[in-house]
């Protein structure tokens, strides 16, 4: 007789002291190992169903007047739309991505700022948010394929230069405005306010935060569903930390907050481990809260003004 088959007779025909412990508490174990683990999933649902914020706005409420509702179509996925903003011809095209439980009319102040300045701009939201046709998140999985067509269909339009792409995006915009640009050569100059390093890692954050309780173990089994969900589109959890090299000779500005922020660690691991050229910023208040009349349009016009240095209208003349 093997061990296992000795265990398993033990726990069917205890004998022994032990044994019939064992055939009393593990009843027991069991029934809490599937309460916690009910539980952590109950946590990941909440997560990767955010809840969507309602789009009380569009781009004419701040009398852009010519935008468009452009489609774009991920492969082997249904057509997105998103609002694209037209300004001077030829210029740049910068694209907006908005925050976790966010959406794009809530970039729009960001984005009237840009076309003020010459920029055409695209926005639009992503998977769980918004009035995105997908309802469940992915937390950047899919979100920065979805990213990469709309870089790709946008650029093709005769109005915007092809080649000199840029990219602001907050939390989970900023993960996935990092993630594509490890894949783009599009994308030259980038912006990302307070992103994280993989999404299994936003979600134990987010998990802690719905439940109220930081364990270890909690945290994990949400993983383990997050992950069963993505099947078989998951990732090694340092796939974007092992691909920064690929930013080497892309303009980068990573912010940080004085505001209490689970983030901010990660952003600054982030930054260390991303090659030149690259800057850091912490400011008093970042796009990771709402943001109100000074605090917003210095906000706006720090970011813009990074992109008028690295990222301008019109390249300069040799």
């Amino acid at each position: 007789m093997n061990i296992i088959t000795r265990i398993i007779a033990t726990l069917r025909y205890p004998e022994s002291t032990l044994g019939k412990t064992l055939h009393r508490i593990l009843p027991i174990l069991l029934f809490v190992f599937l309460l916690i683990t009910g539980f952590s999933w109950f946590a990941t649902y909440c997560i990767i169903f955010p809840g969507r914020l309602g789009e009380t706005i569009d781009p004419s409420s701040f009398l852009v007047r010519n935008y468009s509702a452009v489609q774009f179509a991920p492969a082997g996925q249904p057509p997105m739309e998103g609002w694209f903003i037209p300004s001077v011809h030829g210029a740049p095209v910068v694209f907006l991505c908005h925050g976790y439980k966010s959406n794009r009319a809530e970039l729009l102040t960001l984005a009237s700022t840009f076309q003020e300045n010459g920029y055409h701009l695209f926005l639009f939201d992503f998977r769980g948010h918004g009035n995105s046709p997908s309802k469940l998140s992915t937390l950047g999985i899919q979100e920065t394929r979805d990213l990469l067509s709309a870089i790709d269909t946008i650029a093709a339009r005769p109005d915007v230069d092809p080649n000199r792409v840029g990219v602001w995006g907050v939390s989970l915009g900023a993960f996935v405005a990092l993630s594509a640009a490890t894949h783009s050569n599009k994308i030259q100059t980038l912006v990302v306010d307070s992103p994280f390093e993989s999404p299994e890692q936003f979600l134990e954050v987010q998990t802690s935060v719905v439940l109220g309780v930081d364990n270890w173990l909690i945290r994990r089994l949400s993983v383990l569903g997050f992950r069963l969900l993505n099947l078989p589109n998951n990732q090694s959890e340092d796939a974007l930390k092992l691909s920064l090299h690929n930013l080497q000779g892309k303009d980068k500005l990573f912010i940080t907050s004085e505001e209490p922020n689970n983030l901010e660690a990660f952003t600054l691991n982030l930054f260390n481990l991303s090659p030149q050229p690259k800057e850091l910023l912490r400011m008093s208040h970042s796009r990771t809260s709402v943001l109100y009349d000074v605090d917003r349009k210095n906000y706006d016009n720090t970011v813009l003004e990074f992109f008028k240095r690295h990222l301008p209208l019109r390249l300069p003349h040799h």
